[in-house]
Parts: structure tokens; C-alpha cells; sequence
């Protein structure tokens, strides 16, 4: 007999009894109050009547209760099932296989979401340095590797409120969130400095140190978030061109000096 088939017939008894129980008391209060006989008859009816009629009533109910039951477990835990798929895909979708940090997707995400949010955010583009070197010289494997060093450093000198993603091959986005452009070039020359001091990639005949540019610009309410890349970009293409290994936010000041005399 299975655990379930002794629930039913364990309840059904009971209901039984308890139905035996009750007509007993009521039929022979009854005959009693009208003076009525208490023959054999009167046992036998009061004993296999609730028997006959609330053992398999009984039994059926709690049977189609064990059935509603083990439905509803297995629906909460295809529910669950579900919802775990589902977290799994949405993490897949929104974030980068190789470093774990948002994709461009959901990276972008949290920027128009900054934006429309009129929040005091800063936006840091980060650039590896000479990376095409480091495929040519030591491998995509090693090139892969100096990736996920960075993802790690960019992870550690950030906050978790903060986002951080993998824009596309070796480019980088930092989200500091309430962070105006003063704190942000802190943050930025932490980051730069970190990712400088890191060991050296080591391959089978060279190593190459790695170093990294970054170029950064506040997020103003409702502006267009393609402008905020451009101009970040364009300050990353000034730390750039300023020799490597610096940061940089402010892009038309470097204009302004290579028009001067």
C-alpha cells in the first residue's frame, strides 16, 4: 500500500467512525425521545449505513483532494522551474559569457535608464592600450585573458549600485551612479592605476604590461544617450592621443590647445 493510498483509507476511517458514532447518538436519541424500540435492526442500520455510504464518499474525496493536491505541487514546482529558465536566459541575454559583466544590451540599458532618471551620473569609457599587440604577440587566448583582468579590476574599484559592462571586443563601460565628473576622475585614475600595476601577461617567448585609457562624461537629464557615447568617446580618443595611459573628460579643451598657436 502506498504512502498516499494510506492517507485516503487512514482519513476515510476516521470520517467513518465519526459518522458511525453520530448516528448511533442520533437515532437512538431519537428513539428514545419517541419511545421507540432498540432492536437488532436498529445496530445493524446505525453501524453499515454510514459505512456503506461514507467510506467510498469519503475515500473519493480525499482522494480527488490527494490528486488537486500533487497537481499543485507539481505546478508550483513547474512554476519554479520556470522562473529559474527564465532568470538563466535573461542573465545569458543581458550579460557577456566570457567576463560576467552586462552585455552592450544591458549595459545600454542602465544608461538610458540613468538618463530618463535625471540622476547625477558618470559614464567612463574604458580602452585597453596597444590591445591588438597583445592577440599579435602572445595569442587571443592571453588577449582574452588581459579582457577578464580588467573585467576583474573594473568589479573591484567600483560599487555595487554602480554597472559595468563589455561594450564590444576590447571596449569597456563604467555606469557610476550619482557620481558627478570631479569624483568620477578619482575613480577613473583608480581604475587606471590598478590595471597598471597588474602582473605582466606572460607568453611563451614575450610579456606585455597592460594599461588602459579612459574617457569619461556627466549624464545630463534626457540627453541623447548616442551624444553621451560620442562625447565619451571622443574624450577617450583624446587620452589617446595624448600618449596612452591617462584619462581624460574633457575633449574640446584639447581642441582649443591644438588650434593655439
Amino acid at each position: 500500500m502506498t504512502p498516499r493510498t494510506k492517507r485516503i483509507a487512514g482519513r476515510s476511517l476516521v470520517v467513518t467512525t465519526i459518522a458511525v458514532v453520530a448516528t448511533f447518538g442520533l437515532s437512538f436519541t431519537a428513539r428514545l425521545a419517541l419511545k421507540m424500540p432498540i432492536d437488532w435492526l436498529s445496530w445493524v442500520e446505525c453501524t453499515l449505513i454510514p459505512i456503506l455510504i461514507g467510506m467510498p464518499v469519503s475515500a473519493y474525496i480525499f482522494a480527488q483532494s490527494e490528486t488537486i493536491q500533487d497537481t499543485c505541487d507539481k505546478l508550483e514546482k513547474s512554476h519554479a522551474a520556470l522562473k529559474e529558465a527564465h532568470d538563466r536566459l535573461t542573465f545569458v541575454t543581458s550579460h557577456d559569457p566570457m567576463t560576467g559583466l552586462l552585455s552592450r544590451g544591458g549595459f545600454m540599458a542602465r544608461v538610458d535608464r540613468s538618463r530618463d532618471e535625471g540622476e547625477c551620473d558618470t559614464l567612463l569609457l574604458i580602452d585597453p592600450d596597444h590591445f591588438s599587440s597583445v592577440n599579435d604577440r602572445l595569442g587571443h587566448a592571453k588577449g582574452d585573458e588581459v579582457l577578464v583582468r580588467i573585467a576583474k579590476a573594473l568589479v573591484y574599484t567600483t560599487r555595487p549600485g554602480d554597472a559595468v559592462g563589455r561594450l564590444g571586443g576590447e571596449e569597456f563601460g563604467v555606469l557610476l551612479h550619482g557620481v558627478r565628473k570631479e569624483q568620477a576622475g578619482t575613480v577613473a585614475e583608480n581604475i587606471r592605476r590598478l590595471i597598471e600595476a597588474l602582473p605582466r601577461v606572460k607568453g611563451q617567448k614575450d610579456d606585455v604590461k597592460v594599461t588602459v585609457s579612459i574617457g569619461g562624461t556627466e549624464i545630463h537629464r534626457n540627453a541623447d544617450t548616442q551624444d553621451v557615447l560620442r562625447t565619451a568617446g571622443r574624450c577617450l580618443f583624446e587620452a589617446k592621443q595624448r600618449g596612452r595611459n591617462r584619462v581624460s573628460f574633457d575633449y574640446e579643451a584639447a581642441k582649443l590647445r591644438v588650434a593655439t598657436p
